[in-house]
């Protein structure tokens, strides 16, 4: 994310929440009458405003900052209010300057420090989780804004950069119905339209969302990661790192011309018992069962390495895997996890054969997963990326030379 664009996003939170009555260059704190006094920023006071970089220090960061068009006309914050989300502001620059310090980007210190404080904050600091709501909303609607000028700048099938794949989990909601929104727009930034974009009713009101790249035959290689979490955590790894993949999978491979047609699906309600991609595969009659070379699911990515899970994958793609991982480069381990269920189940047990990917290891991944612990803190971006790289690797091999029957040997 642009630095000068962060900095003056928090530069308006932090004018907005002056405790001052008094003019503060172009902020006035009128007295209204039966009414709560107010901090008014007249939205043109936000833009267009030159105005060099400063010190990322809370007091240096003024109005004279050049804003983003993306704030609203108006700002208000209760005066009487406005000291508890100051120190909320001073708390959040204080998070940016260490990154930027540390040469780090300053997007997953903000984001650490939006969960902090939240849930540091009491009842009484009314004015403190009011102030990280709209702070938190600002810098996504910032990231969406640069997200959509680079996806309109950039060529079909390009990999998605490290900040597009750092932000896009950054932004990640942690409510189930909220996820499947998001899947969709991820969708579309990789290039999908409305049209492209099935929801297919999984049950409870939850729905798979799925999107289809067509091929040169009817032969089908599925690319799939359940979105729903637990109600404990923030659902991050378990599974915000698959669903996200699955999408920027479909963004590297949007516009290409694949011999097999390519399903990208975000699977629902798999934490409640595998029910979204048993949905899919139940609404799939034999033919199409049998058109199915492949499945490749991704769940749980980007904690402490690459992993293909020997006990719950179809034996002939995982040696697909080892061998895309030896001539690619990108590290994987073949490895045991007992514990736990996933989607390619589903898929194996349907007579199809798959494999799943995941990236943490037996020694951690249960302190993590369904747990608090389970939240940004844990995410690596360069497992992520040697995780994505591999899929994408490996989804090309298979698109070359299918499967074929040995897959269906070694269910």
């Amino acid at each position: 994310m642009n630095r000068r664009a962060i900095a003056a996003v928090l530069a308006s939170l932090l004018t907005a929440s002056s405790s001052s009555a008094q003019t503060i260059g172009s902020v006035v704190a009128p007295r209204l009458s039966g009414s709560v006094p107010t901090i008014v920023i007249p939205g043109a006071a936000l833009n267009g405003v030159a105005g060099a970089m400063p010190v990322l220090s809370p007091l240096a960061l003024t109005s004279a900052l050049p804003m983003p068009v993306i704030a609203p006309a108006l700002v208000a914050v209760p005066v009487a209010a406005a000291p508890l989300a100051l120190n909320s502001a001073r708390a959040l620059t204080v998070a940016l300057a260490a990154a930027s310090a540390d040469g780090k980007d300053q997007t997953p210190a903000l984001a650490a420090a939006f969960d902090g404080l939240k849930a540091a904050s009491t009842s009484d600091d009314v004015a403190v989780p009011s102030f990280i709501d709209e702070a938190r909303r600002r810098f996504v609607d910032l990231r969406r804004s640069e997200d959509e000028a680079a996806r309109a700048a950039r060529p079909e099938g390009a990999i998605p950069s490290d900040d597009d794949l750092q932000g896009r989990m950054d932004r990640l909601p942690s409510t189930n119905p909220e996820r499947m929104k998001f899947m969709v727009d991820l969708f579309k930034l990789g290039g999908a339209t409305d049209a492209d974009i099935k929801l297919q009713d999984a049950g409870r009101g939850r729905n798979n969302v799925i999107v289809t790249i067509k091929g040169k035959t009817d032969r089908v290689i599925v690319i799939g990661g359940h979105y729903d979490k637990v109600s404990e955590g923030l659902g991050k790894i378990d599974n915000g790192t698959g669903s996200t993949m699955v999408a920027n999978l479909y963004q590297a491979m949007h516009g290409t011309q694949p011999d097999a047609t390519l399903v990208f699906i975000a699977f629902a309600r798999e934490e409640e018992g595998l029910y979204g991609s048993q949905a899919y595969v139940k609404s799939l009659d034999k033919a199409a069962r049998s058109k199915i070379d492949a499945m490749i699911n991704m769940d749980t990515l980007a904690v402490d390495g690459t992993f293909s899970w020997k006990n719950n994958s179809t034996r002939a793609l995982l040696d697909r895997f080892a061998q895309v991982s030896r001539e690619s480069g990108h590290a994987m381990k073949e490895d045991y996890l007992n514990g736990g269920d996933a989607d390619s189940s589903t898929f194996r047990d349907a007579g199809i054969p798959a494999v799943t990917i995941y990236g943490a290891s037996q020694d951690v991944i249960f302190d993590i997963i369904h747990s608090e612990r389970d939240n940004m803190s844990a995410f690596n971006l360069a497992h992520y990326k040697n995780a994505y790289l591999l899929v994408l690797e490996a989804i090309k091999s298979l698109d070359r030379t299918p499967l074929g029957p040995v897959g269906r040997g070694s269910i």
